[in-house]
């Protein structure tokens, strides 16, 4: 079993995920975390090592938060595994803050 570099939280958020160029919805969003997240998608079988551009569209938040360039780690019945390329700082800190709304949710 491979250790995590972060920790992951569940999250529910909408989103669109651009693969091979054409934008597929996110039906389901099952975790987040500071590098990747998990979701399930019914319209995009992905391959691994694909990369793929994210809108998600945080709870409380009108403006979608965009990830360039994910890789695809790995794709199931389970979902789809993503890791983030390093991303700019204002979208890094957006990302920041809705993961620690996350953990205070997870731990009340």
């Amino acid at each position: 079993m491979v250790a995590r570099q972060d920790p992951r939280f569940p999250a529910l958020f909408a989103g669109t995920m651009v693969y091979r160029n054409w934008p597929h919805a996110i039906t389901q969003s099952v975790d987040l975390s500071r590098r990747g997240c998990r979701l399930k998608s019914s319209t995009a079988a992905v391959e691994p090592g694909a990369k793929v551009d994210l809108l998600l569209y945080m709870p409380d938040d009108d403006v979608p938060l965009l990830i360039r360039r994910a890789t695809v780690r790995w794709s199931s019945s389970h979902g789809i595994g993503l890791e983030f390329q390093p991303l700019p700082t204002p979208h890094q800190a957006r990302l920041d803050r809705v993961l620690r709304q996350l953990e205070i949710a997870a731990n009340n």
